[in-house]
């Protein structure tokens, strides 16, 4: 009785949404309402397993042994149930980072993108924020890398983090088949404030020389913050999460005319406000950096490229059209 009063809530509330795993292997259709069946333990067991698979030879791991910098603890990586029912594994406790690799098809040396998947500094979406997001660059031809970077609460050990990893990619271009002229990050709300803060701090790395990956380049060639969140001053509280004020950066944004390209992309209807986009493209255009902003009339906030029915579900075709111009050197 129990699982049928759910399931009628559940299609009474998001019929317009819902849809079954069949539909979404064969559209490539990822509804942000989505019933997942997850009414037992055994069944979100299965559902994690399906959804955190990744081939462990695309698998790199960021800092050798022993030289974690601002390394917070050694707790194993967790995952978190709290999305299942969107088909969308969270996971937090990320003390030693790594990247996936999902190279692109054909011939020739790929752009290349990192993937910052968002969850406010607290935990990471893999799926939604992250492993569909590699596939579908993928079809645009890029190579991807989704990077597990450091949480939870753990921001500037995630700037090391991303800043390794370009470097990596840079001094191993060959080994990935990928053009080190051409890397770009993409971030989702927090993953989003973590491609702005790459994007600006690139002259000079937040840890001590590693090894030869750090004497390239950390500077992305372009960036894609979309739906950003917390980049202008903060109210009298000092939250993260509300009463922004003004339409300055906070000194951690520091956009100058070497600041990266950008496309952004955020909904009026944000809790995060579309001021927060706003902002940072005005600054960057009076820098004199090439930047791209649509703000759409309604769609929320962590959508990624799950279709809503609503303006933001344009975001991904107006991203790929302003990331053509990336494809060929």
């Amino acid at each position: 009785m129990k699982e049928i009063v759910a399931s009628a809530l559940c299609i009474a509330s998001l019929a317009a949404f819902a849809t079954t795993p069949e539909d979404v292997a064969k559209e490539k259709r990822y509804p942000v309402r989505y019933c997942a069946v997850t009414d037992t333990q055994e069944q979100r067991a299965a559902l994690i397993e399906t959804l955190w698979r990744y081939d462990p030879a695309a698998v790199t791991k960021l800092w050798p042994e022993g030289k974690v910098p601002m390394k917070a603890n050694d707790k194993p990586i967790k995952m978190m149930e709290s999305e299942l029912w969107q088909r969308n594994l969270v996971v937090t406790d990320i003390n030693d980072p790594f990247f996936v690799f999902f190279p692109a098809k054909g011939e020739g040396a790929k752009p290349m993108v990192v993937v910052l998947p968002g969850g406010g500094y607290l935990q990471l979406g893999w799926n939604k924020e992250g492993t569909e997001i590699a596939d579908w660059l993928n079809t645009l031809g890029f190579s991807a890398a989704v990077l597990l970077y450091r949480a939870p609460n753990q921001r500037d050990a995630a700037l090391c983090d991303v800043q390794r990893t370009i470097g990596i990619l840079r001094r191993d271009a060959k080994k990935y088949g990928i053009d080190p002229k051409r890397i770009g990050v993409i971030g989702f709300s927090a993953g989003a404030n973590l491609t702005v803060r790459a994007s600006t701090n690139w002259r000079k790395r937040l840890y001590e020389r590693v090894d030869d990956a750090d004497d390239f380049s950390c500077r992305p060639d372009f960036q894609l913050p979309i739906y950003p969140w917390d980049l202008r001053h903060r109210g009298k509280d000092n939250s993260p999460w509300r009463d922004w004020v003004g339409m300055d950066l906070r000194d951690e944004y520091p956009v100058d005319s070497e600041t990266p390209p950008a496309f952004i992309a955020q909904s009026m209807d944000d809790f995060c406000e579309p001021e927060t986009a706003t902002a940072y493209d005005f600054h960057l255009k009076r820098a004199g950096v090439d930047s791209t902003l649509r703000l759409y009339t309604s769609g929320g906030h962590g959508y990624g490229l799950r279709r809503l029915h609503a303006p933001t579900d344009a975001w991904p075709l107006e991203a790929a059209s302003w990331l053509s111009r990336f494809r060929r050197p």
